[in-house]
């Protein structure tokens, strides 16, 4: 079964990374998360490396929103690579 978080976007750290502010788990994770967690976007399109892409993903509009993350992996620094869907 797949590991799931549910939180809000606190801090946009990167192209591809942001915060969130963890505020409920899958029923069935089989790892430990921080309250304060980084997600790395599985799969992104990134504006600055297909420019003009009409599917380029802006992921300053994450902020302040409330998401859905599929954990896919984590990677070397710790942070969880992740589907992200937005809830609001």
């Amino acid at each position: 079964m797949q590991d799931s978080l549910r939180g809000v976007v606190t801090n946009i750290l990167g192209r591809d990374i942001f915060e969130i502010q963890v505020i409920g788990t899958g029923p069935f994770n089989e790892n430990k998360y921080k309250p304060a967690q980084c997600i790395r976007i599985a799969g992104i399109n990134d504006p600055e490396l297909y420019p003009g892409k009409p599917d380029a993903c802006r992921i300053e509009k994450l902020k302040d929103r409330e998401v859905r993350c599929f954990i896919v992996a984590m990677d070397a620094d710790g942070n969880a690579v992740a589907v992200v869907q937005c809830i609001h």
